[in-house]
């Protein structure tokens, strides 16, 4: 057997409820749970749930809540970052090359296209997103084609 508490969606063994009681650490609101609550829900959550309780103050799982427009826009810079991160990692040789005067035609070509790219990414405004609908719908500019 086990104790559940809401307040803290914790577990505690009914073995260790007299230490838990003389530490000062056991929550006032614990309920009495069998095995096989315990082993369901004091495990990984199901993909899109986190655990809460009822309005019995039994665990159960819910729906994540859906993400924020701040949280959505924070998704947004990262994924912005580490575009920007692969595309200067790219052009990093031909930066270079053009800076000891020993870039091909082709290559500077490819940079400026390259270069293009990097300031499209810069230049991205993310207000627009405001729900996970905006945010999977946001046009992002299409990386050149790699050329090998």
């Amino acid at each position: 057997m086990y104790l559940f508490s809401k307040t803290t969606l914790g577990f505690y063994p009914v073995a260790d409820k007299q230490a838990y009681i003389n530490a000062g650490t056991l929550p006032d609101d614990v309920i009495e749970v069998d095995d096989n609550v315990r082993d369901t829900y004091n495990a990984q959550a199901p993909l899109g749930k986190k655990l809460d309780v009822d309005s019995d103050g039994m665990p159960v799982w819910v729906d994540l809540p859906a993400p924020t427009a701040s949280e959505l826009i924070a998704q947004a810079k990262i994924k912005q970052e580490s575009l920007l991160t692969s595309a200067k990692n790219t052009i990093s040789v031909w930066q270079s090359e053009l800076l000891l005067g020993i870039i091909s035609d082709a290559d500077k070509a490819t940079l400026t296209v390259w270069i293009s790219y990097i300031k499209e990414l810069q230049a991205l405004d993310f207000s627009s997103i405001t729900d996970e609908a905006s945010y999977d719908a946001f046009a992002w500019p299409d990386a050149p084609e790699s050329l090998s």
